[in-house]
């Protein structure tokens, strides 16, 4: 995987702050959520591609100020139906509160991968990605919304057989509420 060297120094440097961090409540949340990926393309001839669906989140908190989360969704397509859109992300996180109760605001970056499918067709995206959220943990629960900026180098290739010169501009977004333990 091309990724795997950043992942490598992600995990290096959430080690060595973990041991460093302030102690956190409770480590780990277990979400279900809402899930939506748009895809602007600034061709007129191209419309937009908007998913909606739903999310499973699992997220580690290594300290009280960093933390590391993986996303599955599934999403299906606002306009074509027949178009169904699963993948991950994965994303590490620096911010206030991770671990313990209270507000919480976050900013990092990650990795995404998905596949597109209609019928016996499909389309392979991934890229990196810059990620920010809030949220609030209580006791034994949390919330979050979490916003993505995507690379859209891949989605620009994809439609580049139907228009040549477009540009695009890609995001996903996440509304969870967890279980804390």
């Amino acid at each position: 995987m091309k990724y795997l060297p950043f992942l490598f120094l992600l995990f290096i440097s959430s080690a060595v702050h973990s041991a460093t961090g302030d102690p956190v409540d409770k480590r780990f949340t277990l979400g279900v959520g809402t899930y939506a990926t748009v895809i602007a393309y600034d061709d007129s001839f191209l419309a937009d591609d908007e998913f909606t669906g739903i999310s499973l989140s699992l997220a580690y908190a290594l300290s009280d100020i960093l933390s590391i989360r993986g996303t599955y969704f599934s999403q299906d397509h606002d306009t074509f139906s027949s178009i169904d859109s699963t993948g991950f992300d994965f994303l590490g996180h620096v911010g206030l509160n991770m671990g313990s109760p209270g507000f919480k605001a976050y900013i990092g970056g990650g990795i995404f991968s998905e596949e597109w499918e209609t019928g016996s067709l499909s389309q392979s995206f991934d890229g990196l990605q810059l990620s920010g959220g809030i949220g609030y943990n209580w006791e034994s629960v949390a919330l979050d919304f979490i916003l993505n900026l995507r690379d859209a180098s891949d989605y620009e290739n994809f439609v580049n057989n139907v228009s040549p010169n477009a540009n695009a501009a890609a995001a996903s977004g996440s509304l969870l509420l967890s279980f804390r333990f």
